[in-house]
């Protein structure tokens, strides 16, 4: 046998055996992918029985739970795609249209369906942009939800509206999920609270084999969660492990809304907490953060680990090419005390404050015109924090 042919058949030989493991690992792959939906969405039937708003969610095998779809209560509405909002998108784009969406936790799902910034932005766009047809912003907000959901709801659904800006005010949840004052979290809450598919972070691809040799070799035959807690030393956390889900869900989001529409506009927004502001009266009936009891901090230590976070977003939105939104910044100087009603909970007009934050962000990066109303400028002298104020 010629030397040409040995090595011919030496190739298919090794060809089959790496079709066979290949299709051996799908196999395996999909049955441990249905166990891991199965799972997810038996713990969201757990947590919604012992959940005071289910009546708004549905147990959900992707996300653990979702909006329940179709459902009014009182002034909240979700519409048929689950969200918040009266007006169902069409999927198909109109020509002519300006399409956002807003992305988030509570604080973009708001207190009612008129009362959140992206139906305050809806309103500022239809009564002062100009240029398009028309308006349409998704209001996408999730109570309760971690970035690891945002992240999988703009792979499932989201990124199919291939919107022209996309605004994340995403966060909230995380900053209270993951102790900054503990290890470096071994799994994201996600997983941890929905249960889920650890093996799925070692996918390259579509090679399902080496996603499972991956696992097998990095778990040395324990339990992932087992490992990742072993290596984590409690004296050092810094806020690049501690946000890590939250940096890495913010890059799977761009880069899903990119690969959607690559001319889409991604805007990062720092969030606007209440801390320091209030006086010891109001956050002693005030519910702090678990860590917070935990750790026996105060106002003025949550403010500095929330500036913490809010700097791994800054440097995320350069690392990114994202624009930046600071409304962290924006707010800095204003009376937090009144616009907030809680440590990250606004009242209407700070939701209104927060959405012509946004409007200025899309005038700058030459989407919309200069507004003309005066509104802004009047909230912003309504709240504007004295400087001999002390809250």
């Amino acid at each position: 046998m010629t030397l040409s042919r040995k090595i011919f058949y030496s190739a298919v030989v090794a060809a089959i055996l790496f079709l066979s493991m290949e299709g051996a690992a799908r196999l395996i792959w999909r049955r441990l992918e249905t166990q891991a939906l199965q799972e997810r969405h038996e713990r969201g039937e757990a947590m919604l029985r012992n959940d005071a708003v289910n009546y708004l969610r549905v147990a959900d095998s992707i996300y653990g739970y979702t909006l329940r779809p179709n459902t009014r209560v009182g002034s909240v509405y979700i519409n048929g795609q689950g969200f918040h909002q009266r007006d169902d998108i069409p999927l198909e784009r109109r020509p002519g249209f300006l399409r956002i969406a807003c992305l988030g936790e509570s604080t973009t799902f708001g207190s009612d369906v008129d009362t959140n910034y992206p139906a305050y932005l809806r309103q500022i766009l239809e009564s002062s942009g100009a240029g398009f047809n028309g308006y349409e912003v998704i209001n996408a907000g999730v109570p309760g939800w971690v970035s690891d959901q945002i992240a999988l709801r703009v792979q499932h659904q989201l990124a199919a509206f291939r919107p022209d800006a996309v605004f994340l005010y995403v966060g909230w949840n995380d900053f209270q999920s993951y102790d900054p004052f503990g290890p470096p979290p071994p799994v994201s809450y996600l997983e941890h609270a929905y249960g889920g598919a650890i093996w799925k972070q070692y996918a390259t691809g579509w090679l399902k084999s080496v996603a499972l040799l991956s696992a097998l070799y990095h778990s040395g035959g324990r339990d992932l969660h087992e490992t990742a807690a072993s290596a984590a030393r409690p004296a050092d956390n810094p806020p690049e492990q501690c946000y890590r889900f939250l940096l890495g869900s913010l890059h799977g989001i761009a880069a899903d809304f990119r690969r959607a529409n690559p001319s889409a506009k991604i805007f990062l927004c720092t969030l606007v907490g209440r801390w320091p502001q209030g006086t010891p009266h109001e956050w002693a009936h005030d519910p702090a953060v678990w860590w917070m009891d935990r750790h026996k901090v105060g106002p003025e230590q949550a403010a500095e680990r929330l500036a913490i976070m809010n700097d791994q977003l800054r440097r995320l939105a350069r690392r990114e090419n994202l624009i930046l939104v600071d409304d962290a910044q924006i707010f800095a100087n204003l009376d937090r005390a009144r616009l907030q009603w809680d440590w990250a909970h606004m009242y209407a007009e700070g939701y209104e404050l927060l959405a012509w934050t946004m409007y200025s962000a899309l005038h700058e990066a030459g989407i919309v015109p200069a507004a003309a109303s005066h509104r802004e400028a009047e909230l912003l002298a309504k709240y504007r924090l004295l400087p001999e104020a002390h809250r």
